[in-house]
């Protein structure tokens, strides 16, 4: 192989590996914490619901919200930190998308996702969610 070949591959393998063994991330390069974190039986996520007029839930998918909402538990996330009217305009935000997918919601709370695993005397598996309220809107044009 060509020397010009050789010195393009070692440094693609140095790009690659030089952020894991650091521990950085800067697009495009990565440290590959999303592939080595641990999973264990219980996971917590921040999740939609959706409260209809006669009072029911619904933990709303972020998959069934237009595309530009899909990664919406990065802001969610930064929301224990944020001022209440920037969680307002958030929930808000999050509100309209989730009116448009499920027609008669009356509001939108914003919650912590506690689930984990269990196994039944039967050995089959499932899993359990606990949500835990942080922060709830209405849509636009609707009244609590």
């Amino acid at each position: 192989a060509p020397r010009s070949a050789r010195v393009f591959v070692g440094v693609l393998l140095a790009l690659l590996l030089v952020p894991g063994l650091i521990g950085f991330d800067a697009w495009p390069l990565t440290a590959w914490r999303l592939f080595s974190a641990s999973r264990d039986a219980e996971q917590t996520s921040w999740v939609l619901e959706a409260v209809d007029g006669d009072g029911s839930r619904r933990v709303v998918s972020l998959e069934e919200l237009p595309l530009r909402y899909r990664h919406a538990e990065w802001p969610m996330a930064d929301l224990p930190g944020a001022s209440e009217g920037h969680r307002d305009a958030v929930c808000r935000a999050l509100a309209e998308a989730v009116a448009e997918a499920e027609p008669g919601t009356v509001e939108v709370v914003i919650g912590r996702d506690h689930a984990r695993l269990v196994e039944d005397a039967h050995g089959h598996w499932s899993t359990e969610h606990d949500v835990e309220p942080f922060h709830s809107c209405t849509p636009a044009g609707t009244r609590a």
